[in-house]
């Protein structure tokens, strides 16, 4: 056993969770959708909530280039320029899927987080993680004159991740990708543009 079986029952396991949420989904089902014997899950995983764990660090993992090669990476494009096509790639991630099921960090914070101490310890890192490149990028925005010099970038920018997994928890009610269209509109059209000094650098 190799670690690619390792990331081979992470990825199927996650496919399935995605689903079928985390506690509908058995053992058995992963096994059989990444196709190995019970042998070699607890050669890798303690339990299933080790697992759980374990998939969450995947998720982040999966993530983690996307958020960065958008936000922060150099590029010609302007800090909320880049922001909003970080945002518009996510909407046409998640709504071109035939079963319209959220983001799966989020679908597990919903389902674990206030029932599990180590579920909720371990979302909360990772949500910290994935809000600092959008922290940076607002940060590029008051650097270049697009936003005003005191603007509280962390509280905006924890603000826009959670409008964002609600639009999300939406999109899955809706089946359609409105909600984040709204949340997109709402954001970049009125919030970040009210924001904006008259002219650059004013």
């Amino acid at each position: 056993m190799t670690n690619d079986t390792e990331q081979l029952i992470l990825e199927k396991g996650a496919e399935v969770i995605r689903r079928n949420g985390f506690n509908n989904t058995g053992l058995s089902e992963i096994l059989d959708a990444a196709g190995v014997p019970k042998g070699s899950f607890y050669h890798y995983f303690k339990s299933k909530e080790d697992f759980g764990l374990r998939l969450i660090e995947y998720l982040h993992n999966s993530i983690k280039p996307l958020f960065y090669g958008y936000l922060t990476g150099e590029c010609d494009s302007l800090p909320l320029e880049r922001l909003e096509a970080f945002f518009e790639n996510f909407r046409r991630i998640f709504t071109n899927e035939e079963i319209m099921s959220g983001c799966p960090l989020g679908n597990l914070s919903q389902e674990m987080a206030a029932s599990n101490p180590k579920f909720r310890e371990k979302l909360a890192d990772v949500f910290d993680y994935i809000t600092n490149p959008i922290v940076i990028c607002l940060q590029h925005a008051i650097e270049q004159g697009f936003l005003p010099d005191d603007e509280d970038v962390v509280a905006m920018a924890k603000f826009i991740v959670n409008s964002w997994q609600g639009a999300l928890i939406a999109l899955k009610v809706t089946g359609t990708a409105e909600p984040l269209i709204i949340f997109e509109r709402f954001v970049f059209g009125e919030l970040l543009n009210s924001r904006a000094p008259a002219t650059p650098g004013a």
